[in-house]
């Protein structure tokens, strides 16, 4: 039987219609959830495509664009809506309203305060569509990134109210950036990926006293999480002198004496040590010629001998951390002295090693806010810990033979990406 021959589908797009025109129903009947059931079938209904880009039209400006442009958005938008939303990107992909309505609500510096399930379930469908309709969304984005300057920068607060609003901007259009990349598929920025290294390499030249500051340093981390995930490491051959030397240069900013202790704030370290973490769970073959600068993943690593001396940069940075004194978390430390545990599992998946640590640290008994914690508290309750360990939990993982696990990666990335 046709769609059209259907009573109790032909009675849903006269209510909705009805709805959406102002017409009085009796009962309260849920539109959103009618127009998501029908809209696969919208083609078949309205038979002509100008009158589905009508259709289009009329459910982007009377439903998603006011949920979307609302004083309580995220709070107001549910799957029910991005579902509709959803159904709408593949019916009528050439529809600019909805276009202009996806926009908007991903350049709204509140869509970082989507729940995290909302944004992996819903969100990530609905960018992917939007990206693959208009392949200059990365371009665009990464035309809004400038390059840090101290030219004209004067003292006093206007003068810091102005960089911390440069900042904020560069950090939020970072995230939007590492955003779309986890949501296309595979390799779909690779031609954009010299102009995307040009725009790292040039904000990593950020001091703390530029516009932008330094203080995006942990953004541009999650950024190269993001792109060992989605592109392929055939393509990543430039980027690996830009990651090890903004690797070494991160860690060795832990050390009590370093210089560039001002350049890597908290947020920025621990960002660095989750692109580590990254790296030895993915293990790229590019990577596996400079991992030895960090880790020492042989049997040394497990059974120290009697003259061992650190060569790894983590292994040294671990020592001088301990020689300095700084106090360990009980939490973390029994924690990283523990092996992983994967009951029912007989090849267990390769998992980041830093992220139930740090579950460790903030559940546990201490109820820490790692935040919140001083740069001598981080290094000693969490990084300490974590950086002695590495070389053993590198060892196990592969020696165990296990698959890496993708998906840990990529939801700790998206976790991070929404945390304010």
């Amino acid at each position: 039987m046709s769609f059209l021959q259907e009573p109790s589908q032909v009675a849903a797009v006269e209510k909705a219609s009805s709805i959406a025109n102002g017409g009085n129903i009796k009962k309260p009947v849920d539109v959103v959830a009618i127009l998501t059931s029908i809209m696969p079938s919208l083609q078949l209904i309205l038979v002509e495509n100008d009158r589905v880009a009508n259709a289009a039209t009329s459910i982007s400006t009377n439903i998603i664009g006011p949920a979307f442009r609302s004083k309580a958005f995220p709070e107001n938008v549910t799957k029910s809506t991005l579902d509709l939303v959803y159904q709408l990107t593949r019916v009528a992909q050439n529809n600019k309203a909805w276009k202009k309505d996806v926009a908007d609500a991903f350049n709204d510096p509140r869509f970082f305060s989507t729940p995290l399930p909302l944004i992996t379930s819903s969100w990530l469908p609905i960018l992917a569509q939007w990206t693959l309709t208009d392949k200059d969304r990365l371009p665009e984005l990464l035309s809004r990134l400038s390059a840090p300057t101290t030219a004209g920068i004067m003292f006093g607060v206007g003068a810091t109210s102005a960089r911390q609003e440069t900042d904020r901007k560069t950090q939020l259009t970072l995230r939007r950036i590492s955003l779309l990349l986890l949501a296309a598929p595979e390799d779909t920025f690779t031609p954009t990926l010299p102009s995307l290294s040009e725009k790292l390499v040039e904000l990593l030249t950020a001091t703390p006293a530029s516009s932008p500051s330094s203080t995006t340093r942990a953004e541009l981390f999650m950024l190269l999480r993001a792109l060992l995930l989605t592109i392929s490491p055939v393509h990543l051959a430039p980027l690996w002198p830009i990651v090890t030397a903004e690797l070494s240069a991160a860690l060795t900013s832990l050390l009590p004496d370093a210089d560039n202790r001002d350049t890597y704030s908290n947020a920025a370290v621990l960002q660095a040590c989750k692109l580590l973490d990254t790296l030895i769970v993915l293990a790229p073959d590019d990577f596996q010629l400079h991992a030895w600068l960090f880790v020492a993943d042989t049997i040394d690593a497990v059974y120290r001998p009697a003259a061992w001396s650190a060569t790894a940069l983590t292994d040294e940075v671990a020592e001088a951390l301990a020689a300095a004194g700084t106090p360990t978390s009980r939490v973390a430390a029994h924690h990283a002295s523990l092996p992983p545990q994967h009951p029912g599992v007989e090849t267990p998946l390769r998992q980041p090693f830093l992220e139930p640590l740090l579950e460790a640290v903030q559940a546990g008994e201490e109820g820490a806010d790692v935040r919140a914690m001083t740069r001598s508290e981080l290094a000693g309750r969490v990084l300490r810990p974590f950086l002695g360990q590495l070389g053993i939990a590198a060892f196990e993982a592969t020696y165990g033979m296990g698959a890496a696990d993708w998906e840990a990666c990529r939801v700790g990335l998206l976790r991070d990406l929404c945390e304010d």
